[in-house]
């Protein structure tokens, strides 16, 4: 599949202004003081959020106490995901309007098995939905249905499905589906932890972006000695051949006890969202690792390459789990993310100011 590339939704603002970004997915730029002399990188630069609004939902959202998942292929049209579900939802954003709208349900797999959805990304036209890839933290049993990844080609102007749905098995016509699980079993820093529980620093993804045909896939968990990981793969060779993939793997400073909760790609670095690595105990796993109750969601920088990371600041009074982020707006002073929350009435939708 060729996934046409356009202007990323949201960042239409920050154009004028890329030429001064960095690529993300190789060294930062840096911009002088006023004094001539070289000052911050470019992913370092902000250390503020504030909340400035919240939004609404406008029709029936699926499990919508569960929402973990959020991408936009165009200013209007932004494609929703849910943790128990096994379909996503095409949504009309509205920032003048401060509403998401309902618009449609698209089914990824033809059963009702639930996906565990944790995180969605935008690459052209072309979204790429994710399971978690890991057991279930309440009982660990193995679904084969989580071990899953998707690419969806749509038309930017409806964000439905190119090619229509096939009336045979109501799933969109050319949908492509593929596993990391080959990649993360026999890696030598995950494999030891794949197909274990959160509570014992099992694998776990819930972080995706996409930026220049790549794939950044964020783990909540494992981690190991304060780093979290992303893994860094062609888009392609995930729904390619499936021998001998090519692929590197990022640690990064997050620090003990956090995870990447979500993760998008900006002009000028990625935004990540921390918090807990590890998930509470259960009745069958009593005992939980790199877990605290009361650990809250921070926000962070990343330059797409190397394990240093910068702090911008925690999100204050979340309604829930800060779990599913978009980029609205940016520009060189600041950006404005979307960020829905896990837990929350209707994913408590609200807009963050970074600067």
């Amino acid at each position: 599949m060729i996934c046409r590339q356009i202007s990323k939704p949201g960042l239409l603002v920050a154009a004028l202004t890329a030429l001064a970004a960095a690529n993300c997915s190789g060294a930062a730029s840096v911009r002088p003081n006023s004094d001539g002399a070289v000052g911050q990188p470019d992913y370092a630069r902000w250390s503020n959020i504030e909340f400035l609004a919240g939004y609404s939902f406008v029709g029936n959202v699926f499990e919508d106490e569960d929402l973990s998942a959020i991408a936009c292929v165009s200013p209007t049209r932004c494609l929703i995901g849910a943790d128990e579900a096994s379909k996503v939802q095409v949504v009309e954003l509205s920032r003048q309007g401060e509403r998401l709208k309902v618009l449609a349900d698209i089914a990824l797999l033809s059963s009702a098995a639930e996906i565990d959805i944790e995180a969605i990304a935008v690459g052209g036209d072309c979204y790429y939905i994710t399971g978690s890839h890991g057991v279930s933290k309440e009982d660990g049993k193995i679904q084969d249905s989580r071990y899953k990844i998707f690419r969806l080609k749509v038309d930017t102007a409806t964000g439905l499905p190119v090619a229509g749905v096939d009336p045979k098995t109501s799933l969109p016509v050319g949908l492509e589906v593929s596993s990391l699980s080959d990649i993360l079993k026999n890696d030598a820093v995950l494999g030891p932890h794949f197909q274990k529980p959160l509570q014992h620093n099992g694998v776990n993804i819930e972080g995706l972006a996409a930026k220049d045909g790549k794939l950044f896939v964020g783990f909540r968990s494992p981690n190991l000695g304060g780093n979290a990981y992303v893994i860094e793969i062609a888009a392609d060779e995930v729904f390619g051949d499936k021998k001998g993939r090519h692929y590197k793997l990022h640690s990064l400073s997050l620090g003990d006890g956090y995870g990447i909760r979500e993760m998008v790609a900006a002009q000028s670095c990625f935004l990540i969202i921390a918090g807990n690595s590890g998930s509470e105990p259960s009745e069958k796993f009593p005992q939980s690792e790199n877990y605290q109750a009361d650990r809250g969601y921070l926000m962070y920088s990343w330059p797409g390459s190397g394990s240093k990371v910068h702090r911008i600041g925690p999100i204050e009074n979340p309604p829930g789990k800060a779990e599913a982020m978009m980029i609205l707006s940016e520009s060189q002073q600041q950006i404005e993310v979307l960020i829905l929350f896990d837990g929350a009435q209707k994913g408590g939708p609200s807009v963050y100011r970074i600067y």
